[in-house]
């Protein structure tokens, strides 16, 4: 029924306001629910024949051509970190990379217009910025929960802090009484589907421990040839009984692309 729609900003995709939430079909309409809400669209479109063969749809097949890039350039970075995207991501996190992926796809300046791919926008010095200090959890980003100085040495693959201290240097909810800290590098090979992985110690520090000097390193680099991604994984723990437990599972954790080389 159409008073159970808001039909606000397009026909064919729309909120569903009703106190009654459908799904299924009924009408021609598709109703479904995701992580935003309900919502309900239109059944329509173009044919596929058409978009594929018609030549007023040239700019459609190379948009469907370069989405396809972008598709497999995230789930390649996705699928590499998935061990450190289990402990800190967001309901939105594969949708905010594909967003990435697809304005790094847009600086190859190299192919022509539906074959540019992100294996060449990321050879620049702007593609690798874009996705610089990307927030897996973007509810609890690194610049907020994390405030040490640290630096980071490429080449040896280590983070260093002069001086960790805890209470001064992490916004802490309550309950936390542990943090825990690594860090990982990941060669990607986007033109080849490529990846290989290295990991850090996994460095557990009580809240109310003294200030220290910390060194978090690998103990090798990733012998891959490809874009080098570092990053910093930040998890905030609770003691129960001498046993760690993910605090509220996670939502407080801060997973960060520190530095893509």
């Amino acid at each position: 029924p159409k008073s159970f729609i808001n039909t606000q900003k397009t026909s064919i995709m729309a909120r569903e306001m009703s106190i009654l939430k459908l799904r299924g079909k009924l009408d021609g309409m598709s109703f479904y629910k995701n992580s935003e809400g309900h919502f309900v669209r239109a059944k329509g479109g173009v044919e596929r024949n058409r978009i594929m063969n018609d030549p007023n749809y040239e700019r459609t097949r190379e948009n469907m051509s370069e989405f396809g890039t972008i598709a497999s350039s995230g789930k390649l970075l996705r699928n590499s970190i998935s061990i450190l995207m289990n402990r800190a991501k967001d309901t939105r996190t594969s949708n905010r990379i594909v967003s990435l992926m697809s304005t790094i796809k847009n600086l190859d300046n190299q192919s022509l217009r539906g074959q540019r791919k992100v294996a060449e926008g990321i050879k620049s010095v702007e593609g690798k910025r874009v996705l610089e200090g990307f927030d897996f959890n973007k509810n609890s980003p690194l610049g907020i929960l994390f405030k040490a100085p640290y630096t980071l040495d490429v080449e040896a693959g280590s983070v260093n802090i002069a001086l960790f201290n805890p209470k001064e240097h992490l916004l802490l909810p309550e309950y936390a009484t542990h943090v825990s800290l690594s860090i990982a590098c990941a060669s990607l090979d986007f033109e080849l589907q490529q990846s290989e992985v290295a990991y850090s110690e996994v460095h557990t520090i009580a809240i109310d421990a003294d200030a220290a000097p910390l060194e978090i390193g690998l103990e090798n680099l990733p012998t891959l040839e490809g874009t080098l991604f570092y990053l910093l994984l930040v998890e905030l723990m609770q003691e129960i009984n001498g046993q760690l437990y993910p605090l509220k599972n996670g939502t407080y954790n801060a997973l960060n692309l520190i530095k893509v080389v």
